[in-house]
């Protein structure tokens, strides 16, 4: 039997069904909700597989006139969701690459068939299953988070849940904008958008915060949440707080907060070996997403990277 594929604006996406399939199959994470899509992507388009039985979101823009499949900021995994054979993947993958000849594809953890078919490459993830009493969950530790976590104890670190939404934008601007240069205002203000829109929305981004004893910031995380992970989106630390170790304290406590729920934190992702041993010392599991990126335009065209 063969499935009926189709290639849909993101305007015109059932979003009830589309989301459906999103927090039915395990690798449905936030990133693909159409609520997220909407307010990170101005321009996307979705792969439907039947009656939205598997779905893929594909971010799109155009350049000279060319359009190309990209990866917004403040998104990690898309690829396919939902119950989908091999066979369908390739075929979407043959029409995807024809419709647009040059760009760059996110694919999730469990696209692992997807290394068969073209040349992704593995980037790290790093989860945290919180369904467990903390006292199990820091058994996990390293000893030198362990260590580091006491010496932070003795600064009379304040845990708070009361900085704004903008405040962490802001504090996370400051401190890393200059290595994220391709992250553009307007998409710093998406992103804002869609984090008020979702304050209201069961809680589903908030700030957690380390202060000192004069209610400076030290640490803080934005976080947004959906039906199966917490997830880390932006993670600042000031030069104060790097110099007593408040990340560590500030995860340590979000760890405790949400201890026993069933859910996963997830870090996110770094090629970075000091942000990836940071994240490895919650006794984290290291899990696999996977990006390609392509350029089939003819000359003089395809030199471009």
């Amino acid at each position: 039997m063969n499935n009926h594929i189709e290639l849909i604006p993101g305007t015109n996406i059932d979003n009830t069904k589309w989301d459906t399939c999103v927090q039915q199959a395990n690798n449905g994470l936030i990133y693909n909700s159409s609520n997220y899509l909407n307010a990170i992507c101005p321009k996307w388009a979705g792969y439907v597989v039947n009656n939205y039985e598997a779905v893929i979101a594909l971010p799109y823009r155009t350049k000279w006139n060319i359009p190309y499949w990209y990866t917004p900021p403040f998104m990690q995994q898309l690829g396919f969701i939902g119950s989908i054979n091999k066979d369908t993947q390739k075929e979407i993958l043959v029409q995807l690459l024809r419709k647009h000849p040059y760009g760059t594809l996110l694919f999730n953890f469990e696209n692992t068939a997807i290394i068969n078919l073209i040349d992704v490459k593995a980037k790290p993830n790093f989860i945290l299953n919180l369904n467990l009493p903390y006292p199990e969950i820091q058994k996990g530790y390293s000893q030198d988070l362990q260590q580091d976590i006491r010496k932070a104890e003795r600064n009379h670190f304040e845990y708070t849940n009361s900085i704004p939404i903008k405040k962490a934008i802001d504090l996370f601007k400051h401190f890393h904008a200059h290595h994220l240069k391709k992250v553009t205002e307007k998409d710093y203000l998406q992103f804002y958008s869609y984090c008020e829109q979702a304050i209201h929305d069961n809680q589903q981004c908030f700030t957690r915060a380390v202060l000192n004893e004069q209610k400076e910031i030290l640490s803080i995380a934005l976080l947004l949440r959906d039906n199966k992970r917490i997830y880390n989106l932006m993670n600042t630390t000031t030069t104060k707080g790097r110099a007593i170790a408040s990340n560590h304290f500030l995860f340590n406590e979000i760890i405790k907060e949400f201890s026993e729920e069933p859910i996963w934190l997830d870090f996110e992702g770094s090629s970075l070996p000091g942000v990836q041993y940071f994240y490895k010392q919650f006794g984290t599991i290291e899990e696999t997403y996977f990006t390609y990126h392509y350029n089939h335009l003819p000359f003089p065209l395809n030199l471009l990277q």
